[in-house]
């Protein structure tokens, strides 16, 4: 299995983060984690991911920012209350969107 690193501008939308993410996907890798970092003293973000056995597509993924006035629990249980029989949590961490430290939850449909 080879692993593979991205590293994501820090300024970019939740949106556009959503869609590097599934440009990749469509490169033949699948999506590991999402976390923020710092990459040569520049905030950033860091996707993790492994390439796939060809004709083996991952369903399709969806980010969702985590409201971060909530308490640790609260914040759990929004991230566990949104997985369902079709969609599961492949990542939950801090990340950078639109440059802002934020919570975000990525599910898999």
């Amino acid at each position: 299995m080879s692993i593979k690193l991205e590293t994501l501008d820090a300024n970019a939308s939740l949106s556009s983060l959503e869609n590097t993410i599934r440009q990749s996907e469509a490169l033949g890798f699948e999506m590991i984690t999402l976390a923020r970092g710092i990459v040569d003293n520049i905030p950033s973000n860091t996707l993790t991911l492994r390439r796939r056995s060809p004709g083996d597509g991952p369903a399709p993924l969806t980010l969702i920012r985590v409201n971060r006035g909530l308490s640790l629990l609260e914040q759990e249980t929004d991230v566990a209350l949104g997985e369902t029989n079709a969609k599961k949590l492949i990542s939950y961490s801090a990340v950078f969107v639109s440059g802002a430290e934020t919570n975000v939850a990525v599910y898999r449909e």
